[in-house]
């Protein structure tokens, strides 16, 4: 029988979840008011999702443990404790049999990167409002996945979302996440890391990550076997332009520095961008930055010296 508009089937979801997941999530995207940059045209902000999965008990999540800090919970820590402090009376259960992982990437449009090239510090209109009128949209898509699996009948959380969610300062005063967006989406075989930091997708650096964690098995999607595989300065010297194109010196050969990104941030780009009468059309805190995700041979694809 065909289904009606608004159907869920839920014959795919218990035959083929990953497939329904990616199905929903792209769906929704697509037609959701909240991808829309209202001061432009009404455009969308981003294009059609990338979408991965991992076993929420893949050993990749322990070893995060030693890569960004002990604090970093793994799926099943945070499953637990969902579970644990979940308000209903009836209707869950104590133990948990498996977690998966669903993770994606929302692909800022070709125009928005465009202008972002050019702009002298970061932070150009389109790109301000993609970042920051964009949230809203980036948090939908989290709540959408969590909500649509718990009507599904299944546990499922947002770990950024969460109360569970912190962000911590270590030594040196930088900052680390309990939840590694970035991290995640490698291990659930969306991309591996760029010498800017970033996650270099199918459809390139310029992209917002997002994931939720469930109760239920989800089928891995494939990832490389290196964390660096797609970035040609790892793989054999060549590029490096993102060093050049971050004016805030945040990164060098040694990778990108999250303490330099954010004092340039906070102290330098807002001033420049004020002073040169950029900032009337901003919105938010801050002008935002995409120079290290734009003009780049990684900004929309894999490098092809890195495949």
């Amino acid at each position: 029988m065909k289904k009606q508009a608004g159907e869920l089937d839920t014959d795919l979801f218990q035959t083929d979840p990953c497939r329904f997941l990616e199905n929903a999530i792209k769906n929704y995207v697509l037609t959701s008011p909240l991808n829309h940059l209202t001061a432009f045209d009404n455009s969308p902000i981003v294009d059609e999702p990338l979408v991965g999965f991992a076993d929420g008990d893949d050993p990749i999540f322990r070893e995060l443990k030693t890569v960004i800090g002990e604090f970093h919970l793994t799926p099943r820590e945070i499953m637990e404790k969902y579970i644990s402090e979940k308000r209903w009376r009836f209707g869950v259960t104590g133990g948990i049999d498996r977690v998966g992982v669903v993770s994606w990437a929302l692909p800022l449009t070709c125009e928005t990167r465009m202008i972002e090239r050019s702009s002298p510090f970061g932070g150009s209109p389109r790109y301000n409002h993609s970042r920051w009128i964009g949230i809203r949209l980036y948090e939908s898509v989290e709540q959408y996945v969590a909500s649509l699996l718990e009507v599904l009948r299944c546990n499922a959380v947002a770990p950024v979302q969460s109360k569970f969610f912190e962000i911590k300062q270590m030594p040196g005063d930088w900052m680390a996440a309990n939840w590694s967006e970035r991290h995640v989406a490698y291990a659930c075989g969306l991309g591996t890391f760029g010498l800017n930091g970033l996650m270099i997708t199918s459809r390139g650096c310029a992209v917002y990550l997002g994931s939720v964690i469930c109760d239920r098995a989800l089928t891995p999607t494939p990832r490389a076997e290196s964390r660096v595989a797609y970035c040609p300065y790892f793989t054999d010297g060549s590029c490096g332009l993102c060093i050049e194109h971050c004016t805030g010196s945040a990164i060098s050969k040694d990778g990108r520095s999250n303490i330099a990104c954010l004092k340039n941030l906070r102290d330098v780009q807002a001033g420049k961008v004020i002073n040169l009468g950029l900032d009337k059309e901003l919105v938010g805190p801050a002008p935002a930055c995409g120079r290290c995700s734009t003009g780049l041979p990684c900004e929309d694809r894999i490098p092809s010296a890195a495949t």
